[in-house]
């Protein structure tokens, strides 16, 4: 978050083509293979299926675009809040809200984890609410400047 910076056009689609590329790596291409070599070993998970990879991944990258391109104004606040809170709620979907069973060669693995799960959560939710809180904390900052500066004191 940078507000008050101001980008040029030209600054903001590069950010956004870079947003773009960087997202789809990360949110499409790499869960789809984890999620293949996962297919029939882990139970539970959504990440088995390409059309739950798709769907994120679509989300996750045009939320992420949108808070590069507006980056600096107070558009990408809600871009951040969202990818954080769409961060938080894929967690939980992937790891099956903490329980995962692993079956590999006749033998079954149940994993549970929600406590720690939790912990991971966290910063997400808080990321959700600190973007709004941090534009406040800035405008607020802003206001309390004074618009023109004093004049200068007399000379002696």
């Amino acid at each position: 978050m940078s507000f008050g910076k101001t980008f040029s056009n030209r600054q903001r689609i590069v950010k956004a083509l870079w947003a773009l590329v960087l997202n789809v790596i990360l949110w499409i291409v790499i869960p789809y293979y984890i999620g293949t070599l996962l297919a029939g070993r882990v139970g539970g998970t959504p990440l088995t299926i390409p059309t739950f990879v798709y769907e994120f991944g679509i989300v996750f990258t045009a939320l992420d675009v949108g808070a590069a391109y507006f980056d600096g104004l107070v558009w990408c606040v809600p871009f951040l809040s969202g990818v954080a809170i769409l961060s938080a709620v894929y967690l939980w979907l992937v790891t099956n809200g903490g329980d995962l069973s692993i079956t590999e060669m006749n033998i079954s693995i149940a994993l549970e984890f929600r406590l720690l799960l939790y912990v991971f959560i966290v910063p997400s939710i808080w990321a959700a609410v600190r973007a709004p809180l941090s534009y406040l904390v800035w405008r607020r900052a802003l206001s309390s400047q004074p618009a023109v500066p004093p004049p200068p004191p007399p000379a002696p």
